[in-house]
């Protein structure tokens, strides 16, 4: 799985790019991921279950939503086409940002 697909950093066959510690700005070119809300973002395109839009929740150790760049932990919801939830991912922030998934 490479997911999402990004201008910055090419991600590692199973694991997400580096969304989270990414210094490109959401706002702006390249960025493969659109701002919705504290913590929360949308990347819009095919995922890897099927689906074409999926939602990021950011969280920080507390369980808080924050910005991608703060958080530890994220949760991934991908939706199909008739917005119908596809699958949920659990996943881990290391220190260089990189997302390690589980899938629920």
């Amino acid at each position: 799985m490479k997911f999402p697909v990004c201008e910055y950093a090419e991600s590692e066959e199973g694991f997400y790019s580096q969304c989270a510690s990414c210094p490109i700005d959401t706002s702006k070119s390249g960025c493969a991921l659109d701002a919705i809300g504290e913590g929360t973002y949308q990347f819009n395109g095919e995922t890897p279950n099927g689906g074409v839009r999926a939602v990021f929740f950011f969280r920080n150790a507390e369980g808080v939503q924050v910005a991608k760049q703060e958080a530890v932990h994220v949760e991934i919801h991908e939706f199909d086409e008739q917005d119908m939830l596809v699958s949920i991912h659990y996943g881990m922030v290391d220190p260089e940002g990189i997302i390690y998934l589980k899938k629920s």
